[in-house]
C-alpha cells in the first residue's frame, strides 16, 4: 500500500465545510488523490508562488537582478503584510520583495514584484508548468481591474512539485525558493499539527469566505509529498468576517495531519491491487507510475 491508498483511508474519516478541493501525491510514488481539483476559485495568495517563479526564472536568465532597488509608490496596497504600515520605505530590493510577498503574504511587496516581471511573463510561466484553471490578470486587491485571479488545487500542485523537482527553476533558484517558502510565518493550516521536527515549505491564501493552503511535506531537507487544498464557500462566523481562523482553517489542519501520518508510514507491496487507486485515471500534468518504479 502507497501514499495515496493511505491518504484515501485518513481522508475517509473527516467531514469539510463549504467546498474543497484536494490534490497529494507522493513525488516519487506519482499516484494522486484528487478531490474536485480542477474547481475553478478565487485563488488568494497562492499565486505568490507563481509570482516568485516568475521573478527567479527572469533572475536566472540575467534579465533581473536580486539586489535590484525596486521603487515602491507611495500608495500602497492594503491587506496582509507590513509595507501599507511603514510608507516612509521608498524603494526595497527585490530579494526582500520577495521574501515579504511570501514569508508574510504582503501585499504591496506581490504588486511591486508583479510590476517588475509583468502579466505576460506570469501567463507564460502558469502555462509552462502545466497549469490549466489558473489565471493572474490583476493586482492583488484590485477588485475595480478587469481580470481575474484564480486556481485550482490541482494547478496549485503541479506548480509545487515542478519546484521540488527542479522543473520550475535551475538548481540555485530553486533552493532560493525553497528557502523562502520554508520561512513562511503563516503556520495555522497545513503545518499546524504536524511534528516539531516536520519540515514544510507553504503557502497560505485567505479572503472572507476562502482558506488555501499549497505545501511540500518531508522528514528532511527533501520535499516527498505535494499537498494543495482549498476551501471556499466558508458560511461560519469567523471565516466570513476577516482573513484568520474559522472552519476552513481547521479542517485544512486535519488534512495536513492526515497528510504526514499517511506519509510517514512505510509502503507495503504493490499499489493494492482491487482498491480505489486502481479505478483512477491520470490527468494531464500528474505523474502516474508506481511505487515499484522507484
Amino acid at each position: 500500500m502507497g501514499y495515496a491508498a493511505r491518504f484515501e483511508a485518513e481522508l475517509a474519516g473527516l467531514e469539510f465545510p463549504g467546498r474543497v478541493g484536494i490534490a497529494s501525491w507522493d513525488l516519487d510514488e506519482g499516484v494522486p488523490v484528487l478531490r474536485c481539483p480542477e474547481v475553478e476559485v478565487h485563488s488568494a495568495s497562492t499565486i505568490k508562488v507563481l509570482v516568485m517563479i516568475t521573478a527567479l526564472r527572469a533572475v536566472a536568465e540575467g534579465r533581473l537582478d536580486l539586489d535590484r532597488v525596486v521603487p515602491l509608490p507611495a500608495s500602497r496596497t492594503r491587506g496582509t503584510g507590513v509595507l501599507f504600515e511603514i510608507p516612509s520605505v521608498p524603494a526595497m530590493s527585490l530579494r526582500d520583495l520577495i521574501n515579504l510577498m511570501i514569508v508574510v503574504s504582503d501585499n504591496a511587496a506581490t504588486n511591486a514584484v508583479i510590476d517588475e516581471v509583468g502579466f505576460p511573463a506570469i501567463a507564460a510561466c502558469t502555462a509552462g508548468l502545466g497549469c490549466t484553471g489558473t489565471r493572474v490578470e490583476r493586482h492583488i486587491m484590485d477588485t475595480a481591474a478587469p481580470g481575474v485571479l484564480q486556481t485550482t488545487a490541482l494547478d496549485q500542485a503541479r506548480v509545487m512539485a515542478a519546484l521540488a523537482r527542479g522543473e520550475a527553476l535551475p538548481p540555485e533558484q530553486t533552493r532560493h525558493a525553497l528557502a523562502v517558502l520554508s520561512r513562511q510565518q503563516v503556520v495555522d493550516r497545513i503545518p499546524l499539527r504536524l511534528p516539531e521536527d516536520a519540515r514544510c515549505w507553504n503557502k497560505t491564501g485567505e479572503i472572507k469566505g476562502l482558506r488555501h493552503d499549497v505545501a511540500l511535506l518531508s522528514a528532511d531537507d527533501t520535499p516527498r509529498v505535494v499537498l494543495a487544498v482549498l476551501v471556499d464557500q466558508l458560511t461560519d462566523p469567523v471565516s466570513t468576517k476577516g482573513y484568520r481562523g474559522g472552519d476552513g482553517v481547521h479542517a485544512i489542519a486535519a488534512v495536513g495531519e492526515a497528510a504526514w501520518r499517511a506519509m510517514s508510514q512505510p509502503s507495503t507491496g504493490s499499489q493494492g491491487v482491487g482498491s480505489a487507486e486502481d479505478d483512477r485515471r491520470p490527468l494531464p500534468g500528474v505523474p502516474w507510475r508506481s511505487s515499484e518504479s522507484r
